[in-house]
């Protein structure tokens, strides 16, 4: 599991932690902002944006970090490019996507392609939220701007008030932050569940999850 965070220096920073309760760790030491992560289907990478300049002139840079090797590949948004509002990948993991503009990062790149009309569907499912394996619905805010799970059918469940963050915890559940911690609820029956981090830096948000490999 990888968020954003705030570390001792006050630098907002990507930091990681096992999903079912432990350490955290810091995975990256800049002096930019970095939001948005989302790991890659394999777990092997996580997409993310780092923000450079001031608040006048932000410069904004896709980074594609390599868990594995520790190595980082950027590509640069086009200057006056708005702030992004999604990350994800294609569900074979052989392309980023960025949302807010809308653009993919394939191997081998080290720039980016506007995603053209008859890709847009496909991008902007890419960077959704998705839950349940295959997909059978979706989060997303409801009309008030309150946490809302949208099923395939068009039903629409609400989270409770003040519930935030809400993301895919792996194939069967769904993770969020609630006034009294972060909660792990599954989609169908069963308890909830309540993951204790250590070492947790100031201001967590934005999480990632990846459920592991599955033994074969």
């Amino acid at each position: 599991m990888i968020g954003v965070g705030e570390g001792s220096d006050a630098r907002t920073d990507l930091f990681a932690a096992p999903a079912g309760g432990g350490a955290f760790v810091r995975l990256t030491f800049t002096r930019s902002e970095e939001r948005l992560p989302r790991l890659s289907p394999e777990g092997t990478a996580v997409a993310f944006v780092r923000r450079e300049g001031g608040a006048a002139n932000p410069r904004w840079t896709l980074v594609v970090l390599d868990l594995l090797t520790t190595a980082e590949r950027r590509a640069p948004l086009p200057p006056g490019t708005a702030a992004p509002v999604r990350t994800g990948w294609a569900k074979d993991g052989s392309a980023v996507v960025l949302a807010g503009g809308y653009f993919i990062l394939a191997p081998e790149q080290d720039s980016l392609t506007p995603v053209t009309p008859a890709q847009q569907s496909a991008a902007d499912s890419a960077t959704r939220e998705l839950l349940g394996d295959p997909p059978a619905a979706m989060i997303g805010e409801c009309a008030d701007g309150a946490l809302c799970i949208t099923a395939a059918n068009g039903d629409t469940t609400r989270l409770g008030p003040g519930d935030t963050g809400a993301i895919r915890w792996g194939g069967d559940s769904l993770g969020y932050f609630t006034p009294r911690g972060f909660e792990v609820r599954p989609l169908s029956s069963g308890a909830s569940r309540r993951p204790e981090w250590s070492g947790k830096p100031a201001a967590l948000r934005s999480l990632t999850h990846h459920p592991g490999r599955t033994a074969r």
